[in-house]
């Protein structure tokens, strides 16, 4: 991953292709992936929320954890891409 603003646009395509919670193998190896890159950018808020929304969807999948648990995960992780997407903006707006 490039960037930042890569990674978050990455993430934006594996989260709008989520439906009904259906994740196959592929997508959870995709969003591990950026959990790695996140960390490796020093995004320890981002890591952090996808983990979180990787596990609870592990959790779901296994019939532990319910849909509320797995949306508030993912509007979680929505909000910060979005803020991560928008100081991004603003910071090449600047130069």
């Amino acid at each position: 991953m490039g960037n930042a603003k890569q990674l978050c646009e990455e993430l934006d395509k594996i989260l709008s292709g989520i439906s009904n919670f259906n994740i196959t193998p592929e997508t959870m190896g995709k969003l591990e992936k950026i959990s790695a890159d996140a960390d490796g950018f020093g995004m320890k808020t981002g890591k952090r929320l996808v983990d979180n929304f990787v596990e609870v969807l592990k959790s779901f999948q296994a019939g532990k954890s319910g849909e509320d648990s797995v949306s508030l995960r993912l509007t979680a992780l929505e909000f910060y891409k979005k803020n991560i997407l928008e100081s991004t903006s603003e910071t090449e707006e600047e130069l």
